[in-house]
């Protein structure tokens, strides 16, 4: 047995040197299966995982993703196809497998970082810069985190807080920015007040946001409307939608109504 095993242990070797993944041709099969069955009773199956760098992301998902059962020894094991499961795990952004002879897997996992709370009707979900849904999590989590609401918010959530961070007076109003109909943003400020941003033409609009807001503020109005392209108004809401200012710009573009 030991010569069989020693002879095995070499050629397992060799092959857990070679760059790509456990995959072999269908001729090699046959000796490759019988490789893997000397090593596994010389005592060199895959046992071990060394798992790093995780926070979020369960010691449970990350070894079912890695499906050890299917690949007892490193002869079999297929790294590229493991680390591809691993990466689709909600909280993992990258994934690294090392294979280290002759039993054990050291995996480093970097994360994704939550960006914004998402509300899709009664649910509230954790999302990142690129609009990934990380969790489901209660209403009131992570209350430091912008919130956004409504189908399709998740995927231009970042580029709007990016824009709007040039504005902190709108900024540290901002409640929720709610997307409509999939297509444009309502910005709804602490206090009830609103702001209506167009479908295109986003930067633009809020460039005229500072002098909307003292007028509204003069007017004692709630909700400032840039959707109309060269026209902006400021309303009173919700006891009527009286106009009680409105300022022409050079904004163009669609009215994203």
């Amino acid at each position: 047995m030991l010569p069989a095993a020693a002879a095995a242990l070499g050629a397992a070797a060799v092959f857990a040197l070679l760059p790509g993944s456990g995959k072999s041709a269908p001729q090699l099969q046959p000796a490759l299966a019988e490789l893997e069955r000397l090593l596994d009773q010389a005592g060199y199956g895959l046992t071990q995982i060394v798992l790093t760098g995780h926070r979020l992301t369960p010691d449970s998902d990350v070894f079912d993703a890695i499906d050890l059962g299917s690949t007892p020894t490193l002869l079999s094991f297929d790294s590229r196809a493991a680390q591809a499961r691993v990466e689709r795990l909600s909280w993992v952004e990258r994934a690294s497998i090392e294979r280290v002879f002759p039993d054990r897997l050291d995996v480093h996992i970097t994360e994704r970082a939550p960006f914004a709370g998402w509300r899709l009707g009664s649910r509230t979900y954790l999302i990142d810069k690129t609009g990934r849904v990380l969790a489901a999590v209660a209403a009131n989590a992570a209350p430091s985190l912008p919130r956004v609401a409504g189908e399709g918010a998740p995927a231009g959530a970042a580029a709007l807080f990016a824009l709007v961070s040039g504005y902190p007076a709108l900024a540290n109003r901002l409640e929720i920015a709610e997307r409509v109909g999939e297509r444009r943003w309502r910005l709804l400020l602490v206090g009830g007040g609103t702001v209506e941003l167009p479908a295109e033409g986003v930067a633009e609009a809020l460039a005229l946001f500072p002098e909307l807001a003292q007028a509204a503020a003069r007017a004692g109005a709630n909700e400032i409307d840039l959707r109309v392209a060269g026209r902006t108004l400021v309303r009173m809401w919700p006891e009527s939608r009286q106009v009680v200012g409105q300022l022409s710009g050079a904004r163009g573009g669609a009215d994203g109504m």
